[in-house]
Formats: C-alpha cells, sequence, structure tokens
C-alpha cells in the first residue's frame, strides 16, 4: 500500500474523464484511486485503460513528488529532534539546566506527586520570568530539599511555603519557615530532628534579606 495522503487532481484529468459515461467515468476515477492510494494497478479495458495510460505519467509524477513530500518532512522532524537532544546533552553537560526538556525530565526523575511537581513546575517559571534560571547542580539541591522537606512537613506545608515565596517576590524558597509546622511522624527519629530551630526574628530577617537581593 502507498502511504500518501493526498495527490495532485488537475481540471484537465477531469475534462479527459467527463468525455465518457458515466459507468465508465466512475470505473476509471476508482482506477486512480486505487492506483494512487493502494498501489493497484487498474483492470480495465479499452477506451477506459487507454484513458488511464494516458494520465498513467502524470499521476506517477504526483505520487513521488508526495512520497518525497514526506519523506523530506520526516528527515526534517527527525534532524530538528536530534538538534533538541544534542542541545539538550551540551546544556547538561555544561552544567547549564534551561532546556524545558531537561527540566522536566530533572523534575520527573524525584517522583513527587502531581500537585507538587506541577507547583515546581511554577516555581521555575517564576524564577525564569526573574531571568534566575537554574544551572543542574542547584536545580538538583533544590529538587533535592524540596523532596526532604515534603518529608518532613508534607506536601501540602511545601506547596503553601512555594505560594508565598512567589507572592512575596523572594528570590529563593525560605524552608526555615516551614519549621514552626507540625513534623510528620515519620520523621521523629531522624537524626535532623535536632537541627536548631530557627527562631521569628531569624526568619524575618531572611525574608528581608531575600527581598533585597
Amino acid at each position: 500500500m502507498n502511504d500518501i495522503n493526498s495527490f495532485t487532481f488537475y481540471k484537465g484529468y477531469f475534462e479527459l474523464i467527463d468525455t465518457i459515461p458515466i459507468k465508465d467515468k466512475k470505473e476509471v476515477l476508482c482506477a486512480i484511486v486505487d492506483f494512487m492510494f493502494k498501489g493497484i494497478e487498474p483492470d480495465l479495458t479499452g477506451h477506459n485503460q487507454a484513458i488511464f495510460n494516458t494520465l498513467r505519467y502524470q499521476l506517477n509524477k504526483s505520487k513521488n513528488k508526495s512520497n518525497n513530500a514526506k519523506k523530506d518532512c520526516e528527515e526534517k522532524n527527525q534532524n530538528e529532534i536530534n538538534l533538541k537532544s544534542n542541545q539538550n546533552q551540551n546544556e547538561i553537560n555544561k552544567g547549564n539546566i534551561t532546556s524545558v526538556l531537561s527540566i522536566k525530565y530533572l523534575v520527573s526523575s524525584f517522583k513527587f506527586n502531581k500537585e507538587l511537581e506541577i507547583k515546581i513546575e511554577e516555581w521555575l517559571k517564576y524564577k525564569s520570568e526573574r531571568k534566575e534560571n537554574y544551572k543542574e547542580i542547584g536545580l538538583k539541591t533544590l529538587l533535592a530539599r524540596i523532596q526532604r522537606a515534603t518529608s518532613q512537613y508534607g506536601v501540602e506545608n511545601v506547596i503553601n511555603l512555594i505560594d508565598e515565596c512567589m507572592a512575596s517576590n523572594y528570590k529563593g524558597i525560605i524552608f526555615e519557615k516551614l519549621k514552626g509546622n507540625k513534623i510528620n511522624p515519620e520523621w521523629i527519629n531522624d537524626k535532623n530532628i535536632h537541627e536548631e530551630v530557627a527562631s521569628a526574628e531569624e526568619i524575618k530577617k531572611l525574608e528581608e534579606r531575600m527581598k533585597r537581593e
């Protein structure tokens, strides 16, 4: 079967076919369609075969043109995919995670739940609008901190914190603000439980510094 989606049918074809009876006209038209889309050689006789033979050269030319155009399009698409893939890899190799595909891949590798993943993408967009794109190590560090904070304080608290930091136009996420929230029971025995809890005054100073930066 020919894998083409369209072919050119000129008015001259119609004018030639329109000279024969309606029954023969249908037969020739069906033969043309089957020849073009299915690759079936016509089983015609007499005048009908003669008409098809007259059109065969142009039909083959149109078929080849359609096949070549599709092939060129497929090659172009593949080249673009390869180029983007190479660009993504180059960005990663340079430690620069500005590629959308690279960012999505890295975020998804941390296995966050969907709601948190969407919120992280919002944060990255927020940072991009501030022209503060992350490089690979910086983004990995951020995602690791978000993952740790989620296990300690829960998804909802982390999402609310990200929203608050964006609304306050902070340069970064102030994870210290979570320390006043209820700690996840699963984290009770973690060695980090002995980490010093930031005071309200320390958090306030950190917020002011974030605004200035």
